[in-house]
């Protein structure tokens, strides 16, 4: 599929589609085949970077190996009993560490002894800051949407010219602060009200996988800005640098603003002298 919304902005990188499937492509990769053991542990997000340079990507139960990694892209509902030390130690980890808990010594002990790299050992037991406290970081796990049983066992990430024909439920562009601006307005073209762009807290896979998936569900599905994740934004500032948000669409919500692409300021002057 050629995309008119995507010409129009001059992306630097062709859109992705993400979509799920019964059988994994024999050219897929991932962190099984990588590795080449069961599971080889990886953020989601290594494999964003390789599907932006051309590949098609899977992931499953069995290959997702971050603890929030399934549940981000709609294979699992959200379960964090596999961090180590479960769900309350993921609470301090994702605010003010584990140091001062002596359950929390002792897993970090564990996690050394198993080979646990320096910076994975620090952000365990200093914890990241993302959330003020463990209070307010179990209050943001139970604001992760639950989705329908997915339709198949793998989600498929691939670029948008070779996956059309499996009816992908998400689009992903890539932008930056001009044509992320580009965007947004034109999600907001044909809807009523202002709110039509979600810019949500969450990780880098949940921003293309479960948040758009969910509002996909809805009456009058939203966009979903992502990559605002500082440990998703580290692991790909090679390929992301300082300036690319991603922005995923709902299925409808993409096929509305690409039938639109013609209407629209992005066909007029103040664009075009803008992008020019």
């Amino acid at each position: 599929m050629s995309s008119r919304l995507a010409e129009a902005l001059s992306l630097r990188y062709e859109p992705l589609a993400l979509y799920y499937a019964r059988q994994e492509p024999a050219e897929a990769r991932s962190f099984r085949k990588k590795s080449g053991v069961k599971g080889g542990w990886g953020c989601a997000m290594f494999l964003l970077g390789q599907a932006l340079g051309g590949q098609t990507v899977s992931f499953s139960q069995d290959t997702c190996r971050c603890p929030g990694a399934a549940a981000g892209l709609g294979l699992t509902e959200a379960n964090y009993d596999n961090f180590p030390g479960g769900v309350e130690a993921f609470c301090y980890f994702l605010s003010s560490g584990n140091e001062n808990r002596e359950e929390g010594l002792a897993v970090a002990r564990k996690l050394k002894e198993g080979g646990a790299g320096q910076e994975m050992l620090e952000d365990y037991l200093k914890g990241e800051g993302f959330k003020k406290n463990p209070d307010l970081a179990m209050d943001y796990m139970g604001h992760i949407p639950q989705l329908p049983p997915p339709k198949g066992p793998y989600v498929i990430l691939e670029p948008l010219s070779r996956a059309w024909a499996q009816s992908p439920e998400v689009v992903i562009m890539l932008g930056d602060a001009v044509q992320i601006s580009a965007l947004t307005y034109q999600a907001n073209f044909a809807r009523k009200g202002l709110d039509n762009v979600l810019i949500p807290f969450c990780s880098g896979c949940q921003s293309i996988g479960v948040l758009p998936l969910f509002e996909q569900t809805r009456e009058s599905p939203k966009a979903v800005l992502g990559l605002v994740d500082i440990s998703s934004r580290l692991y790909l500032r090679k390929i992301l640098g300082r300036d690319l948000l991603s922005f995923a669409m709902p299925r409808t919500l993409f096929q509305e603003m690409e039938a639109n692409a013609g209407e629209s300021f992005l066909a007029r002057g103040a664009w075009r002298r803008l992008n020019g």
